[in-house]
């Protein structure tokens, strides 16, 4: 008679097992890369706000504060976007990371994520638009603002520059939040008069 290869363990059981066990390493893995972005989103926030200190003023050092990793992070980012749009960042940042803990669904995330990253991008041209819209790169604007709005101040003018960068921010918000400002503006229906 041959041995028998049968276990007390079903076939079924072992599959059982290993689909509980799977769901709770990746719940244990979000859980842990979570708070690995929180705290990266705090250093390079903390960064960010070192450099854009010592840029106003002309002075300081980040690496006393965050060493070299932080200089390295936070210099390239506030030279190319200028300081409050590389500040936003951490915060875009810090919404995945409450993705992974649970707190916001795909969607959600993905629509706050582009958003942010969308005004990253216009908030240098609107700061430079701001300043005057020279060339030359400042703390405030950046590489990017500064180079985006001087030619936009050359082919659309003042006020059309302005427009622009209007109509681009509420494209943003209308195909991110769902919300546009221009119609909240002036798309809202008479109330019916009551005879």
């Amino acid at each position: 008679m041959f041995p028998s290869t049968r276990s007390n363990r079903s076939p079924g059981w072992d599959l059982t097992a290993n689909a509980s066990a799977s769901p709770g390493g990746s719940a244990l893995k979000r859980e842990l890369a979570g708070i690995a972005l929180i705290l990266f989103a705090l250093f390079l926030g903390g960064a960010l706000a070192a450099q854009g200190i010592a840029m106003l003023r002309s002075q300081g050092d980040v690496t006393q504060s965050f060493g070299w990793a932080g200089r390295l992070l936070a210099a390239p980012l506030a030279g190319f976007l200028g300081w409050p749009a590389a500040a936003l960042i951490p915060i875009a940042l810090a919404a995945h990371a409450l993705r992974l803990f649970g707190r916001l669904d795909q969607r959600t995330d993905r629509s706050w994520m582009i958003f942010l990253l969308g005004f990253v991008v216009l908030l240098p041209v609107g700061i430079s638009l701001g300043e005057g819209g020279s060339r030359d790169a400042t703390a405030l604007s950046g590489l990017w603002g500064s180079f985006a709005a001087f030619y936009l101040l050359q082919f659309a003018g003042t006020a059309g520059a302005w427009i622009v960068l209007l109509l681009s921010l509420s494209a943003l918000m209308a195909a991110t939040l769902s919300w546009n400002p221009i119609r909240a503006l002036v798309g809202r229906k008479p109330k019916p008069v009551e005879s």
